[in-house]
């Protein structure tokens, strides 16, 4: 059985558009998708470049900056000044590949990053890899778009079927756990499902149960259909043997409401919480940068917060790092946990101070590693 979607492409400013449609069928597919160059089976990017001092963080009126405007909606600047920018934090990004060229983000791409599918080769697969990690973790090196977690490492893990992406990518099960299984392996603690099914994958369950078991935080699509309840797998949040380690992240506009074409909340409402996902820039070449719209990119603001959280307090496991997110979420709509918004709109600040107050509430003897 298989799960697809239809994406438009347009040009516009010389920008690529990409318009998610619909899902059709029953399996798994990453929301939503465009088409690129996937790394060759086998080959892996080249290893992360020496870092010099770490720089001043991003200016307000740059233009990488202002290339993204989720992240002032996010409020990170506020990690920013406080020196976090994901450094020393690798974040798994279970997708379509991302190129060791042509992307904004070579030096933070590791050198462990992989496709589960044996000898592929360079087949001209989907752009939602590249697409995702930059706008996770371009780096803030003055050119392209700025990622939000922009020195974090980026452990790319490609898991769609050969020859499936000319017009929608699709994933099989047992290909998704052997992502998922690798990134645990790899030590990732955060790792990012951009994707969506409309059914359950019990061929997946397994992996996440060991995922969580290694403590790692898991942060998933909520989909693109406008659908009340969140697709699959976004839905095992709200299931108790994943022991509230599995976020969802939804959609906002620019203009800072939910997204109409995001699934929402209901049965999920306290895993879930919103993102920018409208109308980003983001994959900027030399010439021009991509326009996309999505949960999926949504996935790469709740994960590079996540990355930011993390180097500030690398003690925390899955379940504490998905806790300060949603919990320091800004309320949109009906107070409280709602079925449209969940627990609310992503703030980088508020959860940055959240952590720091109840790690130092409980930090009799030092647990708390407060570096600021």
């Amino acid at each position: 059985m298989v799960t697809s979607f239809a994406s438009r492409l347009s040009r516009r400013r010389g920008s690529l558009v990409f318009l998610l449609r619909s899902l059709v069928g029953a399996s798994l597919v990453l929301a939503p998708t465009g088409a690129l160059p996937a790394r060759p089976a086998g080959s892996h990017a080249a290893a992360p470049a020496a870092r010099a001092a770490r720089a001043a963080p991003p200016s307000r009126r740059s233009l990488e900056r202002a290339l993204n405007w989720g992240i002032g909606a996010i409020d990170a600047d506020a990690a920013y000044a406080q020196g976090a920018t994901g450094r020393g934090v690798t974040v798994a990004l279970i997708d379509t590949g991302v190129s060791a060229a042509g992307t904004d983000l070579l030096a933070g791409l590791s050198d462990k990053s992989i496709d589960v599918v044996a000898d592929r080769g360079e087949d001209g697969g989907a752009r939602h890899g590249a697409q995702t990690a930059s706008l996770l973790a371009a780096r803030h090196d003055g050119r392209g778009s700025l990622g939000v977690a922009y020195d974090a490492t980026i452990l790319s893990v490609r898991v769609d079927t050969a020859g499936s992406c000319s017009k929608a990518c699709r994933i099989n099960g047992t290909n998704l756990a052997r992502g998922i299984d690798y990134a645990v392996e790899q030590g990732a603690r955060i790792i990012a499902l951009p994707l969506e099914a409309p059914n359950r994958l019990s061929q997946i369950e397994p992996a996440l149960v060991r995922a969580v078991e290694a403590g790692a935080l898991l942060v998933t699509a909520a989909g693109n259909h406008g659908d009340p309840e969140p697709s699959w797998p976004a839905r095992y949040a709200a299931d108790p043997r994943f022991a509230g380690s599995i976020v969802i992240a939804g959609a906002t506009t620019p203009s800072g409401r939910v997204a109409r074409w995001a699934s929402k909340a209901t049965g999920a409402e306290h895993r879930y919480l919103v993102a920018p996902g409208q109308n980003l820039v983001t994959n900027c070449g030399r010439r021009s940068c991509a326009k996309v719209s999505g949960t999926s990119y949504a996935v790469s603001f709740v994960a590079g917060a996540a990355a930011l959280l993390l180097e500030r307090y690398p003690q925390l496991r899955g379940p504490e790092l998905a806790t300060l997110l949603l919990d320091s979420a800004v309320d949109l709509g009906a107070p409280g946990a709602d079925p449209v918004s969940g627990t609310g709109m992503l703030n980088v600040a508020r959860a940055m101070r959240l952590a720091r107050t109840q790690l130092a509430a409980g930090a009799s003897g030092g647990a708390a590693d407060d570096r600021s």
